[in-house]
């Protein structure tokens, strides 16, 4: 039973009501619940639910044309007498006799409208895919549109390339500014109704326009590395640590030769010259002082420039149409004067391609030293996360997991962070002038199943109820506004559908973590339990009006819920129909049924649809 509702909702249902009975009226022809039946001598008698189930079908069945005909269509008043009793007590035949030609039969119930016939309008598959183009760095958009469903259509996108991409739930556009080149497959999914559709998609993006040239210098054996970005900035960089700290320019010792080959790139560091990873095109080298050479090396396409005299020159690398400079200094000005006297290593080695992996359970409490030595005084540790991490191998930004810190003189790794989830970041040891990086990938699994959270809807109808630790409510998505229910209210005959989601103490979805599935029981022994769409979505269907529980239960844990299972039309109030005077005759039509359905349908707007996809797309 739901709640008193306020004013305003009063107002809402009152105009709603009055749209709903005008377009049930002339669509569905409800209003139309009394008949002409004739009157005879004999007294009426009113069926209830109770004895109308225990009635034979003959007898239903002979009560059915009178109570059904149309106002237009009289009931004819010349039928036969009733036979009288047969000798012996003998029961006449209660087979009826054929409807007259005048009688207007019993129409068809509409079918339940549930989105079956949704498609999109460009139809793809998992091997022919939709084919999308884009630019790194230009907003992108795309509009999926569909065809049928039941009028409430919702939009979400699955296996994202990344945040830069999502869909509007309600228009089904596809935007974003893509940042990284490359081609991507992943899917936008429709729902309406019961019925769920994938949009197979390839996007290719394109790099943005050349901004300069980023290249890698190294002196011949490797002493000294350095890596050069498109704006010109000079990372120092020490072997199997990555990049150090930058620094104003390149140091050389006098006749040492340095060797770079370089890249046009696009803003977010794209290369925009075509070639695979190993082909590096040909770029020009050139010096501000005319007494260095720079010589092409075909066999791995990188330059090598020497050095023809000491001090500081402007070195220029163009490729693809764009250029980035540097200074070099050469001789006792830069070379002579070590930057640093110390190398920081860690204990445990890492790379971005083999971190340190560390397994936890959300919640529980992380405790892992990192210990660096080499250096002649003391060392800092810093966590680097979001903006301050280095990209690793299918991770362009990694990030680390809220609740979690590193000491700054201990480099104890700490916290008991609470989502789960696959996370990378890096632990940095500094003494100020050198540097060491520790690559970690961090496993966290859900924790034990605590809750379950329950979606409930009527299949063909908009309304939808959520069930958690809160209790019972009726969402409305669009407004994010709920209102307590008592009983989710269903009709005989019709089937519900509940998604099942199995939550932690810290709301992380358990669903894949034990390999558990969830049981679902009724009150009612009449319920039919069905698993079309697997464990997690089951269908209850309700054959009996009366008050149900559904009890969901996942191991040790479990939810339950009444329904409030409401009788058709077929089964509420009949009267026997009597023929001769022409007087009004109650036929049974159950007109609150519909009634709220249409209020519920312009109330709701397809709430739970969007609420599904909203919790989905989180």
């Amino acid at each position: 039973m739901s709640q008193p509702c306020t004013s305003t909702t009063r107002r809402v249902a009152a105009i709603g009501a009055a749209v709903a009975i005008v377009a049930a009226s002339s669509a569905l022809g409800i209003g139309a619940t009394t008949a002409v039946a004739a009157e005879e001598p004999t007294a009426t008698s009113t069926v209830t639910p109770a004895a109308a189930s225990a009635a034979t079908p003959a007898a239903t069945s002979a009560a059915t044309p009178a109570a059904f005909a149309s106002p237009e269509t009289p009931v004819p008043t010349d039928a036969p007498d009733a036979p009288d009793e047969q000798p012996g007590g003998a029961t006449p035949d209660p087979t009826p006799a054929p409807a007259a030609a005048s009688e207007t039969p019993l129409p068809a119930a509409p079918a339940a409208d549930d989105g079956s016939d949704l498609a999109f309008t460009e139809p793809s598959t998992e091997d022919a895919p939709l084919a999308l183009t884009a630019t790194a760095g230009t907003p992108f958009s795309h509009t999926f549109e569909t065809t049928g469903g039941n009028g409430t259509v919702g939009y979400a996108i699955q296996d994202a390339p990344s945040a830069a991409y999502s869909v509007d739930v309600e228009t089904g556009v596809l935007s974003g500014t893509p940042t990284e080149a490359g081609t991507f497959d992943f899917e936008v999914v429709a729902l309406s109704g019961s019925t769920q559709i994938t949009e197979y998609v390839e996007l290719t993006v394109s790099p943005g326009a050349p901004v300069g040239v980023t290249f890698g210098v190294a002196t011949p054996d490797h002493d000294g590395l350095w890596q050069v970005d498109a704006d010109g900035t000079i990372w120092e960089q020490a072997a199997g640590q990555g990049r150090v700290r930058i620094v104003p320019d390149v140091p050389v010792a006098e006749d040492t030769p340095l060797t770079l080959a370089g890249l046009a790139v696009d803003a977010y560091g794209n290369r925009t010259t075509p070639g695979g990873d190993d082909d590096y095109p040909r770029s020009t080298v050139t010096s501000t002082d005319d007494s260095d050479v720079a010589t092409w090396n075909d066999g791995d396409s990188s330059t090598t420039v020497t050095f023809g005299g000491t001090g500081t020159r402007t070195v220029t690398v163009s490729e693809g149409g764009v250029s980035t400079a540097f200074d070099v200094v050469v001789g006792a000005d830069g070379a002579d004067e070590p930057a640093a006297p110390d190398t920081i290593t860690f204990d445990e080695q890492s790379t971005p391609e083999s971190p340190i992996r560390i397994e936890t359970i959300a919640g529980e409490q992380i405790e892992r030293t990192f210990t660096a030595t080499g250096s002649s005084s003391e060392l800092h540790y810093v966590l680097l996360t979001g903006a301050t991490a280095f990209p690793v191998p299918g991770n362009e930004a990694p990030i680390a997991p809220l609740g979690l810190t590193v000491g700054d003189t201990s480099g104890v790794l700490s916290g008991a962070p609470t989502v789960a989830g696959e996370y990378d970041f890096q632990v940095m040891a500094t003494n100020g002038s050198r540097a060491a990086t520790q690559y970690v990938h961090l496993s966290i699994r859900p924790a034990a199943t605590e809750e379950l959270s329950l979606l409930v809807g009527t299949i063909g109808s908009p309304r939808g109820w959520l069930r958690d630790t809160e209790g019972l409510r009726e969402v409305f998505a669009e407004s994010g506004e709920s209102i307590p229910f008592d009983a989710v209210p269903v009709t005989q005959g019709s089937t519900m559908a509940i998604r099942v989601t199995a939550l932690d103490a810290f709301g992380n979805s358990t669903q894949e973590s034990d390999g558990a599935q969830p049981v679902v029981t009724s009150t009612v022994s009449s319920d039919e339990v069905s698993l079309p769409y697997g464990p997690w979505e089951p269908r209850v269907a309700f054959p009996h009006a009366s008050p149900h529980t559904i009890t969901v239960a996942l191991g040790d844990v479990s939810t339950s819920f009444d329904v409030d299972v409401q009788p058709t039309a077929a089964t509420v109030g009949t009267t026997t129909p009597t023929a001769g005077t022409g007087t009004l005759a109650f036929t049974g039509a159950e007109t609150s049924g519909p009634l709220a359905w249409a209020l519920g349908l312009l109330a709701a707007g397809g709430g739970l649809l969007v609420h599904r996809l909203r919790r989905r797309r989180a």
